[in-house]
């Protein structure tokens, strides 16, 4: 049901970056979230443009965080889905 009201991918990924504590880098995302890594990679470019993350450099990784803007939706998407499915 939730899937007719938004799109899986990117609800998924935003999803898992709510998890704060954990360093989120594309790779890793991509694979927590079951989506190619090329598919991610553009999502968070522009999730990035749109100001809903930021992206981090450390060594050859980037590191992805929400934003404040980014942590809002990412709560309304999870509620949407628990009212959906719950």
């Amino acid at each position: 049901m939730f899937s007719m009201f938004a799109r899986p991918k990117p609800c998924r990924i935003m999803t898992v970056l709510r998890d704060s504590e954990t360093p989120w880098h594309l790779s890793k995302l991509a694979k927590s979230s079951d989506i190619t890594y090329v598919y991610v990679t553009k999502l968070v470019s522009r999730l990035q443009k749109g100001g809903f993350v930021t992206i981090e450099p450390k060594g050859k990784k980037r590191i992805v965080k929400l934003t404040e803007k980014g942590m809002k939706v990412a709560k309304a998407i999870e509620e949407l889905k628990n009212s959906l499915e719950g």
